[in-house]
């Protein structure tokens, strides 16, 4: 984790403000899509996450962004950890709604790096209320009609043992500043 954040900070570093990106100008962007994730980690019960999120991306320079980010995930508990562990729960599911708001910084046009922060609010008998921290990378494609995909991986913790899983995100993002 720590070699990703140092990654991070010298790709900032050493980007050059001259480059023309996504961020400039006035195109504020609302993205939905849809994430597809895995736990990771030995501890970590979750199997596989799905849900919908909305993004809102307002440009604060020439190539950075702030966004702020909800939806609402939906995830599934694997059941064989009752075995293996000692937990005391079968194959369950549960629903989350993350919150959260950070930088998206663009190295070079279309390539983003981010760091979103929030909690994560649970919904279900099983989800927990929780502090969210949400590393991402991803590539934009600006279409022919003003809008974009974007396509990008994410890391989602709270740092909480078994917490972690990895994500794979798509959304459609819908230019507002036309």
């Amino acid at each position: 984790m720590k070699r990703c954040i140092l990654i991070l900070l010298l790709l900032l570093a050493f980007s050059g403000a001259k480059t023309s990106v996504l961020a400039q100008g006035r195109n504020q962007v609302l993205f939905i899509g849809t994430p597809l994730a895995v736990g990771v980690g030995r501890y970590n019960a979750t199997g596989f996450t799905t849900g919908l999120d909305i993004r809102y991306q307002q440009p604060l320079g020439s190539n950075i962004t702030i966004t702020g980010k909800t939806g609402m995930e939906f995830f599934l508990v694997k059941g064989r950890y009752r075995d293996d562990f000692r937990y005391y729960y079968g194959a369950a599911s549960g629903i989350s709604i993350p919150i959260t708001i950070g930088p998206r910084f663009y190295i070079i046009d279309g390539l983003h790096a981010g760091l979103n922060l929030g909690v994560d609010i649970g919904v279900s008998r099983i989800a927990a209320t929780a502090f969210r921290f949400e590393p991402a990378f991803g590539y934009v494609v600006r279409l022919p009609n003003h809008n974009y995909v974007d396509i990008g991986t994410s890391f989602v913790t709270s740092f909480g043992e078994g917490s972690g899983a990895f994500s794979f995100n798509f959304a459609y993002g819908l230019n507002l500043g036309r």
